[in-house]
């Protein structure tokens, strides 16, 4: 592994990409790894500082948001082998928060947090006419991951989420083929109620290939939903799309059509649903990953509608129109030196008011924003010895000022890979 790729992949796996299906997992058909990669481990400590550990109310008067500094490991393990037949990516990661300080969590307090990711993506190519492949990763962690486009607006404690996504593929004729599969996905929090679900997803995607650069498809998916308190959900999608290969080493991928979602015992709701992606290496030192989404997300329709000083009052809504954008790159300046950033901005649009509780009257509708920023740098001390900076910035804004407040975290560390 040359240092300029061992920089670029230790700056990403600070902003949370090494190795991961992030920025929504939804890459060109033909996404995997391009080369055989030995067993790679790679560990890291570093110290950091959080200026709102807790984000619960932290904007109404006589809220104190206590800072805290925290101290975090982790080791990691990374392993591909490809053959001209089949494709295997391994990888595992193990780590630890410990805070200096106390936080404040829903069931009490704690400075402890444990992090354990791993994954296993299969891709065998049985004939040239049949692909069987296999996507599938669990997580259990503490802070949202924006780039995994199912996080909250704030952290929660400690959740698990998993994903296994199958599928064969099929080429009928030298320009057509077929891509059938079910996902199965979910996420279970383990201090907060009324947040865990379940996904069924069935898809069919049938692709035609106009040119070598271009692929057109067209789509359908059907997915149900299990909700811990909320109705359940069945949602179809029909969607129409390109992938588009700009150059060797630029892709975009766009899908566009409707989604019609349908409430258990509620009425349907139907919105345009977009999807695209872009991953670009701009030059041999800038490389670019990024995603859009919208449409309806059945997810966290139980929120707090009251504004500071007021009473409490939770409701739940029926649909929740969401905006999703993820930008991450990197850019190597030399052997050792590397920057990398990114920004996740997301819209939250409740509407149709279901159920209210509490002793205050809830809106009909209610809308959110959420920003966050980071941005950092590696930089080689010694052989394989990398110093590391990062800095996050989160804001939330909501029409409940309840729930509006300001996150910035600081962190340095020693990263090495062997």
């Amino acid at each position: 592994m040359n240092k300029t790729f061992l920089a670029s992949a230790f700056g990403l796996a600070a902003s949370g990409l090494l190795s991961a299906q992030g920025l929504y997992n939804i890459m060109p058909f033909d996404d995997e790894p391009s080369d055989s990669l030995p067993l790679n481990w790679t560990a890291g400590a570093s110290l950091g500082w959080d200026s709102n550990p807790a984000p619960q109310f932290t904007e109404c008067d006589g809220v104190d948001s206590d800072d805290v500094v925290y101290m975090s490991a982790f080791v990691q393990a990374n392993f591909v082998s490809k053959t001209p037949q089949t494709t295997i990516d391994l990888w595992g990661r193990a780590g630890a928060t410990y805070y200096l300080d106390e936080i404040p969590q829903i069931t009490g307090t704690e400075d402890f947090f444990p992090q354990l990711r791993g994954g296993v993506n299969f891709v065998h190519r049985v004939n040239e006419t049949l692909r069987l492949r296999s996507r599938n990763h669990v997580t259990l962690e503490q802070e949202p991951d924006y780039d995994f486009g199912i996080a909250t607006d704030r952290r929660q404690g400690s959740y698990l989420r998993y994903s296994s996504d199958n599928s064969v593929g099929y080429r009928w004729t030298e320009r057509l083929g077929t891509n059938t599969g079910y996902r199965l996905s979910g996420v279970t929090f383990d201090e907060v109620d009324r947040n865990d679900y379940v996904r069924h997803l069935f898809y069919n995607q049938f692709r035609y290939r106009t040119s070598p650069s271009t692929v057109w498809t067209a789509a359908y998916r059907n997915q149900d939903q299990s909700n811990d308190s909320s109705r359940d959900s069945n949602s179809h999608y029909f969607l129409v799309g390109a992938e588009h290969e700009v150059s060797p080493t630029t892709v975009v991928v766009l899908r566009a059509g409707a989604q019609i979602q349908k409430i258990d015992g509620g009425a349907s709701n139907s919105s345009p649903y977009v999807e695209a992606t872009v991953r670009a290496a701009l030059t041999e030192s800038v490389q670019v990953r990024a995603f859009a989404r919208y449409g309806l997300e059945d997810r966290s329709r139980w929120v707090s509608t009251n504004d500071c000083g007021q009473w409490t009052t939770l409701a739940r809504y029926e649909e929740r129109q969401t905006f999703r954008l993820g930008l991450q790159g990197s850019y190597v300046v030399s052997p050792k030196l590397t920057f990398f950033g990114g920004v996740n901005v997301m819209t939250f649009a409740y509407d149709g008011l279901e159920n209210s509780g509490g002793w205050g009257v809830a809106p009909g509708s209610l809308d959110e924003r959420v920003v966050n920023f980071n941005a950092g740098a590696s930089y080689e001390v010694a052989d394989n010895i990398f110093v590391t900076g990062s800095y996050n910035y989160t804001k939330s804004s909501s029409d409940a000022d309840i729930r509006d407040y300001d996150r910035n975290r600081v962190q340095i560390g020693l990263q090495s890979s062997f």
